[in-house]
């Protein structure tokens, strides 16, 4: 049987997945998922993963300095070990998972709405997200990283046509990086 995987066609942002009641297709369907990745990467330049700046002030106001911030932390320093990706991160990825978007900034306070004149087009914290997400999976195990992960990931394929270049290696990164982990649970 040949499947089509359809959780990464279209424009996701302006209508984002909503991934209810897919069926069980079992290995035909894991193969069209690694066929529409494996596409996918082969639109993109060669894996990168880029080097980020600190930023010692940043907040959710301004969301991609936060996660990039977050990224550099962990990529160094388990997750367990850093109150502010401890915060953020399930903060962040609970409106992920609850809109199939990321705006680029929220507020300080509790419940963390975005904030009135934010976005949600720009691509930059979705790549950083997904990077955190690997982090998370790596450093802690737990299945909601990977999940967002491949979320994220179907996400950002819907959108490689307006990455820059460097987004665009970023992606190839990320992507090369879930088909490891995806690889590591089993045969």
């Amino acid at each position: 049987m040949n499947l089509n995987y359809p959780y990464s066609d279209g424009d996701l942002l302006s209508n984002p997945q909503t991934y209810r009641y897919a069926s069980f297709q079992g290995e035909a369907f894991v193969r069209a998922w690694r066929d529409s990745r494996q596409a996918a990467c082969a639109e993109l330049p060669a894996p990168a993963l880029p080097a980020l700046n600190a930023c010692a002030n940043a907040s959710a106001n301004e969301i991609s300095a936060l996660l990039q911030q977050i990224c550099l932390t962990l990529r160094v320093t388990p997750l367990a070990d850093d109150d502010q990706a401890r915060y953020w991160l399930p903060r962040l990825l609970k409106k992920f998972e609850v809109s199939k978007r990321l705006h680029t900034g929220y507020e300080l306070a509790a419940p963390h709405r975005a904030l009135p004149d934010s976005d949600f087009l720009a691509l930059t914290p979705y790549l950083l997200l997904a990077e955190c997400m690997i982090h998370g999976w790596r450093s802690a195990g737990a299945a909601y990283y990977l999940s967002a992960l491949l979320k994220l990931n179907d996400t950002l394929v819907s959108q490689r046509a307006r990455l820059d270049t460097r987004q665009a290696a970023y992606l190839a990164w990320i992507l090369a990086t879930e088909q490891q982990l995806i690889a590591e649970l089993g045969p």
